[in-house]
């Protein structure tokens, strides 16, 4: 056989491989397109027929694509049926996509409110972007951590998650993300009622807005900054941030503007002036009840009596409507989608690809048609796998479905109790974890501030204790107490303290007493518990 001869069929069973293996071209394009224009890549993955995608890779592949632009087109996908398919697929050797896998199956977990689920999901992307060390993945992933503690109040925790997003996000110089990330920062210290530091951050999200001149962040910011200048009756400061909030042509931006434009003239009694803006208001939907309420001190302050019953009665009406919204900017859906030519150049270099391939797939099956049939039985080999897979997949999907289905109806009339329950349980966890690591960490907040502080302190904490140790552990101080009457409440808070893992110098940080006092209570409780020395305390406080 001649090296023309072999050099051709390396050739062409290199071609056949790759064939079968390669990533199908419009994958490849979607994940191009889906920063820059999630919703032609969206739109592109819908065209893609899944069930003739070959190999795991590719259904995986596919599974993460179309979740991630889900996701980005602000489409709240619950099922994980999809994403299941890309976490059980990808791994270590392929970390990054793995670590996004995980992070929007955290995003499923949340759209249905599954608090545990998405902890435990972004925890797992964590692991896999540490290990990636990509930039923007560790960025996304603490954000979301972020978001989770700052949705319960815990704006603490939320501003250290915040920060380091912010700085993955400045660091491949993603402004956008940095901007929401710095907006979010200035917010919880709002919260937090450190105006001075939410003013700082404002002022960082401004600088970077300006710079890559995005008006509809400019607007979200220029406007918070004028309202917290506006809640501290700092109204000349409040003015000039709302006339630079710059026009964004969308209503209801716009709208906002001059709405509380107009509530800044009617404090400082330039009533025409607040009028003017008022009636460039075009979208009120959103700020409904403000808007008319402001109309209403108007016409109170021109002691016109009708009008501001009329405007009331208005008042009462948007309050009651469907269009109902507290005065707030919201960050979190500020993720623009941008289109671009790429997606015309991307599906034209596709074709000249295609063609490319089926030129060389031709030259070669003229030149050795005789590996063809080695080609078609290596096919119909892989086909046969593939149908047997599908098959078994679509068993599994069946019996999803209708175990699904049974659970619905078994659970029907309970679901909403239970959600509430979980929730419950899972805040009252998360503060006793806390209140954990405060003990080691930070025991000063155990013993600095007045009585009165330092009392009411141990009353929440004792009460969210004892909550969560009746609710864990079947109405433990109710049954404690029954059994052992003798107990003290001092003795019964101990208890609670040592089956809720509490260690003895953290129970002694608490008490504000030194270990050997905690040690002589210990023996105490035992000695009232009437245990001999050869009985475990807290085994005997589980099991008794």
């Amino acid at each position: 056989m001649s090296k023309f001869f072999q050099r051709s069929i390396i050739l062409f069973l290199g071609i056949i491989l790759l064939g079968c293996y390669k990533q199908p071209p419009v994958l490849t394009t979607a994940e191009s397109l889906m920063e820059t224009a999630p919703d032609s890549a969206l739109h592109i993955l819908q065209r893609v027929d899944s069930k003739k995608l070959s190999g795991s890779h590719n259904r995986a592949l596919y599974a993460l694509l179309m979740s991630q632009a889900l996701d980005k087109n602000e489409i709240n996908e619950l099922s994980d049926s999809l994403i299941t398919i890309a976490t059980d697929y990808f791994n270590s050797s392929d970390p990054v996509r793995a670590g996004y896998a995980w992070f929007y199956h955290a995003r499923t977990a949340r759209n249905r409110e599954s608090l545990d689920e998405q902890a435990n999901n972004l925890l797992k992307a964590q692991e896999y972007a540490e290990k990636s060390k990509d930039l923007k993945l560790l960025g996304a992933v603490d954000y979301d951590k972020a978001d989770m503690n700052f949705n319960q109040k815990q704006f603490n925790y939320s501003i250290v998650y915040f920060k380091n997003a912010a700085n993955y996000f400045n660091q491949i110089k993603d402004e956008k993300s940095y901007i929401l990330s710095v907006l979010y920062i200035g917010y919880c210290y709002l919260n937090l009622s450190k105006a001075d530091s939410a003013q700082n951050y404002y002022k960082q999200a401004e600088k970077v807005a300006t710079k890559i001149n995005d008006k509809v962040l400019l607007s979200v910011i220029l406007r918070n900054i004028g309202t917290l200048y506006f809640k501290e009756k700092k109204y000349d400061e409040a003015i000039k941030q709302f006339y630079k909030v710059p026009l964004t042509h969308q209503n209801n931006y716009d709208s906002n503007k001059y709405y509380l434009t107009a509530d800044v003239h009617i404090q400082t009694n330039s009533l025409d002036s607040a009028k003017y803006y008022l009636n460039k208001v075009t979208d009120s939907r959103e700020i409904a009840p403000d808007y008319y309420k402001l109309w209403q001190a108007i016409s109170e302050k021109e002691n016109d009596k009708s009008r501001a019953i009329y405007y009331a009665n208005k008042v009462s009406i948007a309050t009651d409507s469907l269009y109902k919204h507290k005065l707030e900017t919201s960050f979190a859906g500020l993720e623009s989608k941008y289109k671009y030519q790429s997606l015309q150049i991307s599906i034209q270099n596709l074709t000249i690809k295609t063609n490319e391939t089926r030129l060389l797939l031709l030259l070669a099956t003229l030149c050795l048609g005789v590996f063809g049939l080695l080609y078609l039985i290596r096919q119909l080999r892989i086909n046969r796998k593939e149908a047997e897979y599908q098959t078994r997949l679509a068993k599994q999907r069946q019996e999803l479905v209708e175990k699904e289905k049974e659970n619905v109806e078994k659970e029907k009339q309970n679901n909403q109790l239970l959600e509430r329950q979980l929730q419950f349980q899972t805040i009252l966890l998360s503060n006793i974890k806390m209140h954990q690591t405060n003990t080691v960490k930070r025991p000063q907040v155990w013993k600095d501030g007045s009585k009165e502080t330092i009392e009411k302190q141990y009353e929440t904490f004792w009460n969210e204790l004892k909550t969560y140790v009746d609710v864990e552990f079947n109405n433990f101080t109710f049954r404690l107490k029954e059994k052992h009457p003798t107990l003290t409440e001092n003795d019964i808070f101990i208890s609670c303290l040592l089956i809720a893992e509490f260690e003895t110098g953290m129970i002694a940080t608490i008490l504000n007493v030194q270990t050997d006092s905690m040690n002589k209570q210990r023996y105490r409780l035992r000695t009232k518990l009437k245990l001999s020395n050869n009985v475990n305390l807290l085994y005997y406080l589980l099991h008794f």
